[in-house]
């Protein structure tokens, strides 16, 4: 049998060897064996010793604390938000219809416009000639015809054909051909006659500019227009002579 010193007020027994002893002490004095230690489960031996059965990790017997869950969004908050969704939506589609109403209201002017133009333009040209260091020839202008009318310029020796240039465009209320060659060759000093031609309708003219003087040209008025046939549209051959020497 173990025998030790006697007991304290609170003794504490060694469960290792039973030796009681103070409760303050760590270690029992006999052993070694820590008094207190935290996590080990002991057995209590038939000799009454006490032997360590294993090491556990107490902490995972606590309790859990228990999940809050947080809500995203509350019921008046989804109502709010599902209002406030449906009358955009509501929103998009007024404005699409009135767009849509309108671009069609403008889409019916527009044709109306161009199947009964209003008033009548007489065009009118002014033209200059320089001839260049190579003997080229460049000829330039100024016309009352609408920004972005397409021309072809043409120039003729006689009845001969020995220049031409497409497209001319008229910007600004001026337009300009590139450098021209007489058939390949510099031009020689000589008379010619330059033909300026333009044909109004969708094929050649861009949209502005049929807006301008008629889905035809019928709005086009002068002795060098002419109107073939009714659905066909009016050309315009303007002609004048001119002297390089």
């Amino acid at each position: 049998m173990v025998t030790g010193p006697s007991p304290s007020a609170n003794p504490v027994v060694c469960p290792s060897c039973g030796r009681a002893q103070k409760e303050n002490l760590g270690k029992c004095s006999q052993c070694g064996q820590p008094l207190h230690p935290s996590g080990f489960i002991y057995r209590r031996e038939a000799d009454g010793t006490w032997s360590m059965v294993k090491d556990i990790d107490l902490s995972a017997l606590a309790p859990r604390p228990p999940r809050v869950r947080r809500k995203v969004i509350s019921r008046k908050g989804a109502v709010i938000l599902l209002g406030v969704i449906l009358l955009g939506a509501a929103l998009d589609v007024w404005c699409w219809r009135v767009r849509t109403r309108q671009t069609g209201l403008e889409t019916a002017a527009t044709a109306e416009y161009l199947a009964h133009p209003i008033g009548r333009i007489v065009p009118r040209f002014e033209l200059q000639y320089q001839r260049g260091g190579a003997g080229d020839l460049q000829i330039s202008g100024r016309s009352n015809l609408p920004e972005g009318t397409t021309l072809e310029v043409q120039v003729y020796a006689g009845d001969l054909l020995v220049a031409v240039d497409y497209p001319v465009t008229i910007s600004a209320g001026a337009f300009q051909t590139r450098p021209l060659l007489e058939r390949g060759k510099p031009f020689t000093a000589a008379s010619y006659r330059v033909l300026i031609r333009s044909t109004f309708e969708k094929r050649w003219q861009p949209p502005a500019v049929l807006l301008v003087v008629g889905g035809l040209g019928e709005r086009l008025e002068a002795s060098f227009v002419r109107r073939p046939q009714r659905s066909a549209g009016a050309t315009l051959d303007f002609a004048a002579e001119f002297i390089l020497e």
